[in-house]
């Protein structure tokens, strides 16, 4: 049993990890990459609803604003565009859900990911299980994202 000390734990600099984990890298890479353009995307649709209904200050003029408050801005902004059609603020409601399930996968992925595996990753959810995920997974919750993406500007 003894007292372990932190210079009994290995870590593996980036540089050493296996040419065929690059593709998990890249894909990781690509997940941070589409969330963070889905955020601008947003944003410059709002300003864009702004400027359309005569408002012309910024987004944010400060700090910038979080993603909960940009959704409630634009569900606020085609409340008042669609007052007798419901059916824009319905899709607005779905986009919500899955962009929370998609944040709580990239939230899985940026504070859980422990080591690359044969065909994926080893992650730990906020209860410390250990969750393997596989590349195929993470490509389809980025094409997932590039979907909420497309649906988002539609509305």
């Amino acid at each position: 049993m003894g007292v372990h000390l932190v210079s009994d734990v290995n870590v593996r600099p980036v540089s050493d990890y296996a040419p065929e984990d690059a593709a998990l890298l890249c894909s990781v890479g690509r997940l941070i990459c589409a969330w963070t353009m889905l955020e601008q995307s947003l944003e410059a649709k709002v300003g864009l609803m702004r400027e359309g209904m005569g408002d012309v200050r910024t987004v944010g003029a400060r700090t910038r604003p979080s993603m909960s408050k940009l959704m409630t801005e634009l569900r606020t902004m085609v409340a008042m565009r669609d007052r007798r059609n419901a059916s824009a603020l319905t899709e607005i409601s779905a986009i919500e859900r899955d962009m929370q399930r998609i944040d709580r996968f990239r939230a899985l992925i940026i504070q859980g990911f422990q080591q690359p595996e044969p065909g994926g990753f080893a992650c730990r959810d906020p209860r410390n299980n250990r969750i393997h995920v596989s590349l195929d997974q993470l490509d389809g919750e980025i094409s997932a994202l590039e979907a909420v993406a497309e649906r988002l500007l539609a509305v």
